[in-house]
């Protein structure tokens, strides 16, 4: 009975998908990877909330975005003037598309946000 259970519950997982793919952390730097336990972020209509309740202040952040779908599409949120301990801040996500000098901005509209795949780009320490 439990596995009949459990074998639904992973079904109805796969069917109600509406929603952003978040990658983990696959470095393996100890300081890195000690620099980011703690904070998460997610994303709603192309703001990134960034929650930092890890042990130390941050200074640069950045989250980057790409899709499934479009292998042009980039996206980027920048954290630049750092976050305390316990604190949480909004960033809104910059989209780019295209190759070399045909890059231009794309609206929000035009972006497939359920086949978004977003990850930790950059992250630092905050010198004090």
């Amino acid at each position: 009975m439990k596995k009949i259970i459990f074998v639904l519950l992973l079904a109805a997982c796969g069917f109600s998908g509406y929603g952003q793919t978040y990658q983990p952390i696959t470095s393996k730097n100890k300081t890195y990877l000690e620099t980011l336990k703690g904070v998460s972020y997610s994303y709603k209509q192309g703001i990134v909330t960034l929650k930092n309740n890890g042990n130390y202040a941050l200074g640069t952040v950045s989250v980057i975005a790409s899709s499934k779908v479009d292998s042009t599409l980039f996206g980027i949120a920048l954290f630049e003037d750092g976050i305390e301990k316990g604190e949480s801040v909004k960033a809104e996500v910059y989209f780019t598309t295209g190759r070399a000098k045909k890059v231009h901005e794309v609206p929000l509209k035009q972006v497939d946000q359920k086949n978004l795949v977003l990850s930790f780009d950059k992250a630092t320490r905050a010198v004090k």
